[in-house]
């Protein structure tokens, strides 16, 4: 039997490409993304530019969830 993981314990994080985090939020962010799109994020000065993003199926402890990645 599979088990299917609410959206409660899944979190979008938003990183650099240093892998360094700039923010997260929980759930999973439902906007269509795409690659040049900007992103504002509170407490960083500037703006921001989607570089690519990624989702990851798996348990709280494991960073399930969907990571953006900026620059």
């Amino acid at each position: 039997m599979t088990e299917v993981m609410s959206l409660e314990n899944y979190v979008t994080r938003f990183e650099n490409r240093e892998g360094n985090r700039l923010g997260d939020i929980p759930g999973l962010l439902a906007i269509t993304l795409y690659k040049g799109m900007q992103i504002t994020i509170h407490g960083h000065s500037g703006k921001f530019t989607v570089a690519e993003w990624r989702f990851h199926h798996g348990h709280p402890d494991e960073k399930a969830g969907l990571t953006i990645v900026l620059e």
